[in-house]
């Protein structure tokens, strides 16, 4: 393998596993933080489901969670909706916004308010992907925890992140959340304060993917929101991952044919997949998924190769407007 190309990898790779020591260490620091007591009077609190989600439906699994039932409103995601049923957020409700198709644990109003009213305009609560210990969906479980991790140790270093979907905003963050132009914003306004939330009351769980292509569809997803944030440090974060899995994967595909290729190949794989451990295990515990574990290999091998397919994606998709924009992308 060339000098040059040789550098340019294990710097990579090195690089890689600095921010994801730095995250995992901000997010065990995150975990152990304390949170505030419950106020003394629940404040009113308006869900936004995801567009195209049954508002019906998320008001049946509302009506079971441990909050006061005649101060939770749900409304529809988009303007037209919301004037039709008359239930657009009034200025002192507490906003909560779901990921589509999400299902909330009894205790995740309470969870999501308490810090939304002392700690922050802005509180970031964790996603959690149903896998039914199936193939695929325990590959895209497993990676969305190293992404947690990220989410979790990059908000509590009070580093930008990108668009989330499990939040709430309280009156601070009011006018990029009220918006009557459209759907509810894919993540905080730049000027407001942001917390994370780990507690695992506040973490609401999707469907996985059904497909490969679907699952590269929310990758570019992803890619292509972080690309088109007004933060300089989200955007260095996504071209990163891509960089690093892109180079991977073409070192990999090269050391098959050329032997020489092999070892440092072999050796800069060993240590990506190093780094992706210590993102997965601290969300992995926290949230009682550590027997995801077991998929790490195979996990940091198809993350290759779909990061680098979903990079591309997103970059052809963002010289098409509107082609990969859809509301509710969670991180």
């Amino acid at each position: 393998m060339p000098f040059v190309v040789t550098t340019i990898l294990f710097a990579l790779v090195g690089a890689y596993a600095l921010g994801a020591g730095a995250a995992a260490l901000a997010f065990l620091t995150a975990r152990n933080r304390s949170l505030p007591g419950a106020p003394t009077e629940w404040p009113p609190v308006t869900v936004v489901p995801s567009q195209g989600a049954d508002p019906g439906a998320l008001r049946d699994a509302l009506a079971s969670c441990e909050y006061p039932t005649d101060r939770v409103e749900v409304t529809h995601s988009d303007a037209s909706a919301s004037t039709a049923s008359g239930s657009a957020p009034t200025s002192d409700n507490v906003i909560l916004t779901l990921p589509p198709g999400a299902e909330v644990p009894p205790e995740w109003p309470r969870s999501m308010v308490r810090p939304c009213q002392t700690d922050a305009s802005v509180v970031v609560g964790p996603t959690l992907v149903r896998h039914d210990n199936l193939f695929l969906p325990r590959l895209e479980a497993l990676q969305h925890l190293g992404r947690l991790t990220r989410l979790g140790g990059t908000a509590h270093l009070g580093l930008p992140i990108a668009g989330t979907a499990n939040r709430a905003l309280n009156a601070d963050a009011r006018p990029s959340a009220s918006s009557s132009e459209g759907p509810a914003p894919l993540g905080p306004p730049p000027t407001t304060s942001l917390t994370f939330n780990p507690a695992p009351e506040a973490a609401v769980t999707r469907s996985a993917a059904g497909s490969f292509v679907d699952l590269l569809r929310r990758q570019a997803e992803r890619f292509h929101h972080a690309l088109r944030t007004p933060s300089r440090f989200v955007q260095a974060q996504a071209i990163g991952r891509w960089g690093i899995n892109a180079v991977l994967l073409a070192c990999s595909a090269v050391a098959i044919v050329l032997p020489a290729w092999r070892q440092p190949a072999l050796v800069a794989l060993l240590g990506k997949m190093g780094a992706d451990v210590l993102l997965a295990v601290p969300a992995a515990s926290h949230f009682g998924e550590r027997g995801l574990l077991r998929s790490i290999v195979v996990t940091v091998l198809v993350l290759m190769v779909s990061t680098s397919l979903a990079g591309g994606w997103a970059l052809v998709g963002s010289s098409k407007p509107n082609s990969l924009d859809r509301a509710g992308v969670d991180t």
